[in-house]
């Protein structure tokens, strides 16, 4: 089943839209079911300042078991030409190796009147994990933008048992 999510990002700057696509995977009647890594925990700059045109990464929430978490950085309002935003990934209470596969260095491009793109984190699955655990994405680098924050949090959730 696909659900399309309409969710409102707002700066200072413009406004727009980001669809989300939230995939359910199948599961016998009447067992709960789950989104797979993909539900960005809308945290853009509440105000991005003189910064029009500007990207951004979102916080993310990550459920412990699908392999992959996806993180968008988004751009807005989109502009008409291209960017460059290399990035890594920061242990915090989650650590490399052991929950997640580490990136020292990405590169991301966004393409010309691109309003968003998504980096991929490959995740360790880990069964004994019964609290939250955190990483950032930290953009670095970033070439024909300026950005707003540099830095996103994930956080790994343990699945629901």
């Amino acid at each position: 089943m696909i659900r399309l999510l309409h969710l409102p990002l707002l700066s200072a700057a413009a406004a727009a839209i980001l669809t989300v696509t939230t995939l359910l995977p199948a599961a016998p009647p009447g067992t709960p079911t789950r989104p797979v890594n993909h539900i960005p925990l809308l945290s853009p700059s509440p105000n991005p300042g003189p910064c029009n045109g500007c990207v951004q990464p979102l916080d993310t929430l990550c459920w412990e078991g699908p392999p992959r978490c996806t993180v968008v950085v988004v751009r807005v309002p989109p502009r008409s030409n291209p960017v460059t935003v290399h990035y890594r990934t920061v242990a915090m209470t989650a650590h490399p190796g052991i929950d997640y596969v580490g990136v020292s260095s990405g590169t991301l491009y966004l393409q010309p009147n691109q309003a968003s793109a998504e980096i991929t984190i490959q995740l360790i699955p880990n069964p004994g994990l019964t609290e939250d655990r955190k990483f950032g994405v930290e953009l670095f680098g970033v070439t024909g933008a300026g950005m707003v924050r540099p830095m996103a949090t994930v956080t790994i959730r343990p699945s629901p048992r």
